[in-house]
């Protein structure tokens, strides 16, 4: 600003370190996303085993399942942070 006070955008308060990890929170998030599918996918299709007498058949869809939905979010993640 002209009268030598700095513009609220330029200084948040955090510092260089901070910044970073706010910058890359939207990419770690959708990492998060496939891990997550892919381990609750695998827990799921692991319980069906159990409770069926099923195995590996519960596990192996219940990770392709999870997969194929950890990419969905992955997806709709990386679309989200192309529209900001």
């Amino acid at each position: 600003m002209e009268d030598g006070r700095k513009d609220e955008s330029d200084d948040d308060g955090l510092g260089p370190e901070a910044r970073a990890q706010r910058a890359a929170a939207p990419y770690i998030n959708a990492v998060w996303r496939v891990v997550g599918g892919v381990l609750v996918g695998g827990g799921v299709g692991w319980f069906v085993d159990g409770k069926l007498h099923s195995s590996p058949w519960g596990l192996i869809v219940g990770l392709f399942v999870g997969m194929g939905a950890g990419f969905y979010g992955l997806i709709q993640g990386l679309n989200a942070m192309k529209k900001r």
